[in-house]
């Protein structure tokens, strides 16, 4: 399914369940959901045709068995020969046209004519039947014949893959080839047994096709309607998915998974003996900024700080974090110390560029970051903790160094006494 926002998405299912709800005698749908019925309906005809192939055939020779034996054990002498070579005439022509019904839904090309050559299948198949009904000079295999127009037609009308009126148009269309056929060739005719056994069987097929349709279209309407609510319970599944790993308010990942990625992370620097790096970054004199500004600025000022994180983080795998309050928090995997300053130094330049009015601080005129970078690679029983924990103390120092500034910890894990500041 293409993806679907969620008002889109709330339009299509109450569509549907009107649609549903309506008690309406004829149930037609609006584009393109109708468009889609047919097809459901065509794919699910096709799909049954190939696969019970077996079924239709041995059903067709089932019925070629019963009516031979029927032929030579009720047909009268006198009209043998003549029954014999009419049956051939049906059974054969038959053969031909479930051969042809067999074949095409093979080509994948002809799907779309699906409905168009079933249609002259079923007009073939009905009229050969009627017409060979009439054929036979025997009274007694005329009106035994006739059964099978009944059954074939009533199969047309139920499980021949067509909606109500394609059906319906072959099956009166056949009637009408065949009457025209059977008066050309003066074969024999009763307008009131034809009537019964091709008029009435039409007027019960078109009730069977009728109310098996509108099963099909209740059907189709609730398949619809489960994709529908699926999706939308994936959406809101996602949707919440996300919301739990992101912070509302800057759209950087928060807290909580944070420090799942920074555990994933350090176990998969532990396996390749590759450096995790890690930048802390508190907003300098963030308190007296909302004191001064008031705590919506705070808000913007703490989501245009994520906006720039974002412009700095270049790879799949980096990770900007709000830590908590006016804290964030830069992962860097497969990144060492020095390629972590650069980081932290596009960082600066990044919220230096942003010039967010600070009349509250006092190293500048626009909000700045204090920051402080530790990097290890993960060996023995080294934990994320130690990593976490000499960032952080990095920070305080940088803090403790006049802030706007970006304090190390050196390889020996010690703090560099040097800050390292933009110019």
């Amino acid at each position: 399914m293409t993806a679907l926002d969620s008002s889109t998405l709330d339009t299509k299912i109450q569509k549907i369940q009107g649609l549903l709800e309506q008690n309406s005698p004829f149930l037609r749908f609006p584009e393109p959901l109708e468009h889609g019925f047919h097809v459901n309906i065509q794919r699910r005809a096709i799909d049954l045709l190939n696969y019970s192939w077996w079924l239709v055939l041995g059903f067709y020779i089932f019925l070629g068995v019963v009516t031979w034996t029927q032929l030579q054990v009720f047909s009268a002498p006198p009209y043998q020969e003549q029954s014999d070579t009419v049956w051939r005439w049906i059974f054969l022509s038959e053969g031909v046209v479930i051969a042809i019904l067999l074949g095409l839904p093979r080509l994948p090309r002809l799907d779309r004519w699906y409905h168009h050559y079933v249609a002259v299948i079923s007009i073939s198949s009905v009229a050969i039947i009627t017409i060979g009904a009439s054929a036979f000079a025997d009274p007694f295999l005329n009106q035994y014949s006739s059964y099978v127009v009944i059954l074939i037609i009533v199969i047309i009308y139920g499980i021949g893959g067509l909606r109500l009126v394609p059906a319906m148009v072959a099956c009166m269309s056949a009637a009408v080839l065949s009457y025209l056929v059977i008066r050309h060739f003066d074969l024999w005719y009763n307008w009131g047994y034809f009537s019964q056994y091709v008029g009435l069987t039409n007027a019960v097929g078109i009730l069977l096709g009728y109310l098996l349709e509108r099963r099909d279209r209740t059907m189709f309407l609730q398949a619809e309607l489960l994709v529908l609510e699926k999706y939308k319970l994936d959406q809101l599944s996602q949707e919440f998915n996300r919301l739990s790993r992101e912070d509302a308010l800057t759209g950087l990942a928060n807290r909580r998974h944070f420090n799942e990625m920074l555990l994933q992370e350090w176990e998969r620097g532990r396996r390749d003996r590759k450096p995790v790096a890690l930048i802390f970054i508190d907003v300098d004199h963030f308190k007296p900024f909302n004191d001064t500004h008031g705590h919506v600025e705070g808000d913007r000022a703490l989501s245009l700080v994520g906006v720039g994180l974002k412009m700095v983080l270049r790879r799949a795998g980096d990770i900007a974090a709000r830590y908590g309050g006016e804290e964030f928090v830069l992962l860097l995997p497969g990144t060492s110390l020095e390629g972590a300053k650069e980081v932290a130094l596009q960082v600066a330049r990044s919220i230096q560029a942003l010039h967010i009015p600070h009349q509250a601080s006092n190293v500048s005129d626009y909000v700045t970051v204090s920051m402080g970078v530790a990097a290890m690679v993960p060996v023995g029983e080294m934990g994320s903790a130690e990593l976490l924990a000499k960032a952080d103390e990095a920070v305080y120092a940088a803090k403790e160094a006049g802030r706007n500034c970006i304090i190390s910890v050196q390889s020996d894990g010690l703090i560099d006494p040097i800050p390292l500041r933009l110019i």
